[in-house]
């Protein structure tokens, strides 16, 4: 880039004030001046006013105050996460617990239906049992009238030490004891 030059115009020293005294500024100019001068005064005595609030011990207590508090907001914010994530833990558990107690309510109702069953089934054998026990009190009266009958009728037709009565009452009487055999 070349230089510029610059060039002014001369004046002629005629046209040159002779004294700085005849030389006089607009009023405005000292107006903004001494305005100019009150905001500069203002703002220097606001600044020393900030400054000494800003180094005084309330302030100083209140900055001290502030970081105290972040660092217990920041410390109960970990604590908060801490304890979600335990909350979140313990409710997949709550659902695992709850799944677990279903399907036992489920085997238990289950376990039940059997055992009903089962039972019924006792007391249908049972009944059974005490059919077969009546019939066989009522065979075995009925057994014991026959062979009442029988000796009777084998004496009235036999002698008495002849073989065939013994060997006649001797079966009625194994046929009583293995009937009992059977009902124990």
């Amino acid at each position: 880039m070349a230089p510029t030059s610059c060039r002014y115009s001369c004046l002629p020293m005629d046209e040159y004030p002779k004294k700085l005294e005849d030389r006089k500024l607009p009023v405005w100019v000292g107006i903004v001046g001494i305005l100019l001068g009150l905001l500069v005064v203002g703002l220097s005595v606001a600044v020393g006013i900030l400054a000494a609030k800003a180094n005084s011990p309330a302030c100083k207590d209140g900055l001290r105050a502030e970081r105290e508090c972040r660092n217990i907001n920041h410390h109960l914010k970990q604590e908060l996460t801490q304890a979600e994530g335990a909350l979140q833990r313990t409710e997949a558990k709550v659902v695992t617990c709850n799944q677990t107690v279903e399907t036992l309510k489920i085997s238990l109702e289950e376990e039940k239906a059997r055992g009903r069953k089962q039972q019924e089934l006792v007391q249908k054998l049972q009944e059974e049992i005490k059919t077969v026990k009546q019939s066989l009190q009522d065979k075995s009266q009925e057994l014991e009238q026959l062979r009442r009958e029988n000796e009777a009728l084998v004496s009235a037709k036999c002698p008495p030490n002849s073989g065939i009565s013994l060997c006649l009452s001797v079966a009625p009487v194994l046929l009583t004891l293995s009937l009992q055999a059977l009902l124990a």
